[in-house]
């Protein structure tokens, strides 16, 4: 648990920061601002660069087809369940769907897997995080932007709704950066050094960034009204997920390591991508500031369970 801390702690300080921010200097219209200058410059380049970088080993993909099959099928579960019991909006309810399965798979995934299974965990690690986005940010941008257009579908005729859907999901400050990068991946083309300095410190500030607006969130909010809902978020990201997840990894017989690093990755705690997304779109940003915050103090425990239980490979 000592090293799991050591990991989560820096975070928390930057978080700590943010709340002093959001006390002092950061006013509401003033978070809205930063939120758009990471969704629309700094995330763009973090994810440009990671999918341009990324190396893809074909060896790999019954164990990512299991990750991914299992967390896109809780992700629907969890966004149904939200629209049905909660009576949320469908753009509501995928935002929270997307808070019980997003993981925080670089600022605490990439050293917790490498304290833990080395090299050859980390590496399994990194293949996550190059999908990890494309997967399920792209999923939940397009059913989105797909339910919009319904809704909005006059005598405009399908046709036109459909270029609305396409253009919305594609051009998109995220989902068009991760494209173009993949693009650049399959080329096999070197990033110039001209150019890959620049994305590399603008990428770099992508994720302090976001845990300062995070604090200056929660430092405008009403962290009890949120409690239960923050609640029921943690227990389904930090602890059910990496369960399903372990059963899906049983089901196809995945060997120990490919076991243990898939169910670590899903017993992170809810990464802060997440808060941005409900940012972006307006929709649940306390909610899913709350459900963060506690989700990240929960992986004290859900990540210290997994470490302990998973046999090692």
């Amino acid at each position: 648990m000592l090293s799991t801390l050591q990991v989560i702690l820096p975070a928390a300080i930057i978080v700590l920061a943010g709340f002093i921010a959001g006390k002092r200097v950061l006013d509401s219209a003033g978070i809205k601002a930063v939120s758009d200058l990471v969704f629309f410059l700094f995330l763009p380049c973090l994810l440009f660069r990671s999918m341009a970088t990324a190396k893809f080993d074909a060896g790999d993909a019954t164990f990512l087809a299991t990750y991914f099959g299992v967390t896109m099928v809780w992700f629907v579960a969890i966004t149904l369940f939200s629209r049905q019991q909660w009576n949320e909006s469908m753009t509501g309810a995928i935002v929270l769907g997307l808070t019980g399965v997003f993981s925080n798979t670089v600022q605490l995934g990439i050293p917790i897997q490498k304290l833990a299974f080395g090299e050859a965990g980390l590496k399994l690690q990194l293949s996550i995080i190059a999908l990890h986005s494309l997967i399920i940010i792209t999923a939940a941008t397009v059913w989105i932007e797909v339910w919009r257009a319904k809704r909005a579908q006059t005598e405009q005729g399908l046709a036109k709704n459909i270029l609305h859907v396409v253009k919305s999901s594609v051009i998109h400050p995220v989902i068009l950066p991760i494209l173009i990068g993949l693009t650049w991946s399959f080329s096999d083309w070197p990033l110039p050094t001209w150019l890959d300095q620049p994305l590399s410190f603008l990428a770099s500030a992508a994720g302090p960034i976001m845990l300062v607006l995070m604090g200056a969130q929660l430092s405008k909010m009403q962290l009890v009204a949120h409690l239960r809902a923050a609640i029921t978020f943690t227990l389904l990201k930090n602890f059910l997920h990496p369960l399903l997840v372990l059963a899906g990894c049983w089901a196809v017989g995945l060997s120990a390591l490919y076991t243990a690093v898939a169910v670590t990755c899903a017993a992170l705690p809810t990464g802060v991508n997440a808060f941005l997304f409900a940012q972006r779109y307006r929709t649940n940003e306390d909610t899913v500031t709350a459900a963060t915050a506690l989700s990240s103090v929960a992986s004290l425990v859900s990540l210290s369970i997994a470490l302990a239980l998973l046999p090692k490979p």
